[in-house]
């Protein structure tokens, strides 16, 4: 038999305690930490076979006074075949104010997730990144391993999981930094933690945690917490607002360890 949360209370526990946890590391400007949290997006997988998908597209821009163009598009599709889940994500984005570009990055993720019974998964998948901000001129990984269902009820969801990965990481060779085109092969440990409550008919709460220790240096870690409350508009069309703490023990050069976001969105299923 499945485990269930019989009190609502101790549900919405894990959540805040985690949250306050990272928060305790420090909370800086902005978000550019090497995690990128993808489980929110399957969280709460289709339960029919089908295709399903969601698309995002930001613009901001501002001529006059303060010359801005910040541009971003984001695209996630599911594909659900029996025992079968699919998932490919793919999101771009790019600013730049007066004569300096100040963002400039890429990210594409595909994972396949194989029910094996009614508690026990296991996930295979490989992602590709560009982040100009944060010193990656090129960043790949892939990885395997087992995830469980520890709860699975009508309202509420939680899903573990642990994976081996190998990351190939290539550095940009700006100036007066000590690690200028380094470049660099791990291998680490992905453990992570994902859950969703429907607190109504429209809206949903999704948190995610994830541990991402080196295997042969357990002090080289990675850590990242985000919240999302999903609100439905209307019947292909939702708001997310969503908050993201994280912390990088070693990041490059001039990056700095801890980070955070508040970020707003509007969603378009389809």
């Amino acid at each position: 038999m499945r485990a269930r949360c019989q009190d609502v209370t101790r549900c919405h526990a894990w959540w805040i305690v985690a949250l306050v946890a990272l928060a305790t590391i420090g909370l800086p400007a902005h978000a550019v930490a090497q995690i990128v949290n993808v489980q929110g997006a399957i969280a709460k997988p289709p339960e029919k076979d089908g295709v399903t998908g969601q698309l995002q597209l930001t613009l901001d821009l501002r001529r006059g006074n303060n010359e801005l163009l910040d541009l971003g598009a984001s695209g996630t599709v599911l594909v659900r075949h029996g025992r079968l889940l699919g998932l490919v994500i793919a999101r771009g984005e790019y600013g730049r104010s007066a004569d300096t570009t100040f963002k400039r990055k890429t990210f594409e993720h595909v994972r396949v997730r194989a029910s094996l019974d009614s508690r026990w998964k296991w996930e295979a998948f490989a992602q590709h990144e560009l982040d100009t901000f944060r010193r990656l001129t090129v960043r790949t990984l892939t990885g395997t391993g087992p995830a469980i269902q520890l709860v699975d009820e009508e309202r509420v969801s939680l899903l573990g999981g642990a994976a081996y990965m190998i990351e190939y990481e290539r550095l940009d060779d700006r100036a007066d930094v000590t690690d200028a085109g380094e470049r660099s092969v791990f291998h680490r440990a992905s453990v992570y933690l994902t859950g969703t409550e429907k607190i109504s008919e429209s809206a949903a709460i999704t948190q995610t945690l994830y541990v991402q220790p080196r295997i042969d240096d357990p002090g080289d870690l990675r850590l990242l917490g985000e919240l999302a409350v999903t609100t439905k508009l209307s019947k292909h069309i939702a708001l997310t607002d969503g908050l993201t703490i994280a912390y990088d023990r070693t990041p490059p050069d001039g990056i700095k360890r801890h980070d955070v976001q508040l970020r707003v969105a509007l969603l378009i299923t389809f």
